[in-house]
């Protein structure tokens, strides 16, 4: 989904704004709004159809070893046929209400609420985002479940995809991660793999760790809906600054518990300035936290993007490097210290976009990497091109089609070896199209 920024304008003092609070002319009013879709898949992939295999021999490099997760040179566990059964298939991705209530004060102060209600019967809960708002002449204030300044300020080729997204789509729905088996050994040191989860492991025990590269455009530590406060200033020729804090990855009911990590902040600043036809938006955000596992790397990532328009043309792109952010630490038996990661993430994008009356196209592309120091293997890629058109029936009413092209390759992509002297792939290349209708009043 893509983020628009805030036109808003730098906090005051509390004492102003509950000043500001006071007072208003007339009675909050408020705005109903909604989409729904439908979407045709057809999806052809490598790892749609598994085979179910016994076991795998491998050995350890034990002088140093993840938290949780040794290092191994051969790999050992059970394969289990959990691929795709369908080539085609139907589905609705996004259906939600949004309800907006916003008033103005006899000072001026902007005021207001926005609820955002899943109505798809897949989803988790019922309130995505809800958060309250306040805004002037000093700036804007966001407190609640809302994204956070390292998602919102952020520009790249993603906010030029058109369809269900592109490269920062719906991948997820049908992608089964490559490796395409699942480990049942917890007492050696494996590979496992998920096909609706984040990927590929290296396991020891119960606890692993992801060796498989970054399918989407996120930058680490990214807040998401949590809850949060942010503050965006207002925007002096064409700059913006904006910082949020969000103090622990829960909502609701489990705002009181820290989980994994305490204390992120994400910052944000960027630019937006048109020149008669032409059009420039540029970004930096910066996201950080705290872990609260002695085991596990603090997060500190940044992230610098930007766009360039002239008349219906786009051209956008985006560089985010995550270093070790959330990776686990090793543990070095000669020191009984911990050591770092020895993983790192990273991932760019370019995309473009044309738009002339009621249609709108784009292409994109992706590219990610996990590197590691894993003794004898390659490192993780993944790569992905994205081609949309976008049609408007009528106010209200599109139509759209999409088109992915997904190469996912885990260590390498193909060197795992059996008791039978199989190689197994750990590449997996996939094509999908999407068809879909939306409506939204």
């Amino acid at each position: 989904m893509k983020k628009r920024l805030l036109g808003g304008t730098a906090i005051v003092g509390v004492s102003g704004l509950i000043a500001g609070m006071a007072g208003a002319a007339e009675a909050p009013t408020w705005k109903l709004t909604g989409n729904a879709n439908f979407q045709f898949y057809w999806v052809d992939q490598d790892a749609a159809a598994l085979t179910t295999k016994s076991t795998w021999n491998g050995t350890s490099e034990a002088a140093v070893t993840w938290a949780h997760a040794e290092e191994m040179t051969g790999w050992a566990g059970a394969a289990t046929d959990d691929g795709q059964d369908h080539d085609w298939y139907f589905g609705v991705d996004e259906a939600e209400l949004q309800l907006n209530v916003s008033g103005t004060a006899d000072n001026g102060l902007n005021y207001g609420f926005k609820i955002e209600i899943n109505a798809n019967t897949t989803d988790g809960s019922v309130a995505d985002e809800v958060r309250l708002q306040f805004s002037g002449g000093w700036g804007t204030l966001q407190m609640g479940d809302e994204d956070g300044a390292e998602d919102i300020m952020n520009y790249g080729g993603e906010n030029l995809m058109g369809a269900t997204g592109g490269f920062d789509g719906d991948q997820d729905d049908y992608l089964v991660r490559a490796g395409g088996f699942s480990t049942t050994d917890g007492d050696t040191g494996e590979i496992h793999w998920n096909p609706t989860g984040p990927g590929a492991y290296v396991y020891w025990g119960s606890d692993g760790v992801n060796v498989a590269a970054p399918t989407y455009p996120t930058i680490a530590g990214d807040t998401s809906d949590k809850t949060k406060v942010s503050y965006f200033s207002p925007r002096f020729s064409g700059f913006q600054v904006g910082a949020s804090i969000t103090p622990t990855p829960n909502n609701g009911d489990d705002f009181k518990e820290d989980g994994s990590w305490e204390n992120h902040i994400g910052l944000g600043a960027n630019y937006d300035n048109s020149f008669g036809d032409l059009r420039i938006r540029a970004s930096v955000v910066y996201s950080t936290a705290s872990s609260n596992d002695t085991w596990i790397e603090d997060v500190s990532a940044f992230s610098v993007g930007g766009i360039v328009g002239w008349g219906p043309f786009s051209l956008g792109a985006n560089y985010t490097d995550n270093a070790e952010s959330g990776q686990p630490k090793k543990w070095d038996w000669d020191t009984s210290t911990y050591v770092g990661s020895g993983i790192e993430t990273s991932y760019w994008n370019v995309a473009a976009g044309f738009e002339t009356g009621p249609m709108y196209f784009s292409a994109g592309y992706f590219a990610s990497t996990l590197e590691h120091d894993i003794p004898g293997w390659d490192d993780s890629t993944y790569e992905h091109i994205a081609l949309t058109a976008d049609y408007t029936v009528a106010p209200g009413l599109g139509v759209y089609a999409e088109i992915n092209m997904i190469s996912d390759e885990l260590l390498g992509g193909s060197r795992l070896y059996s008791t039978d002297e199989t190689w197994f792939s750990l590449a997996n290349d996939t094509t999908s199209l999407v068809v879909g209708a939306n409506i939204s009043f």
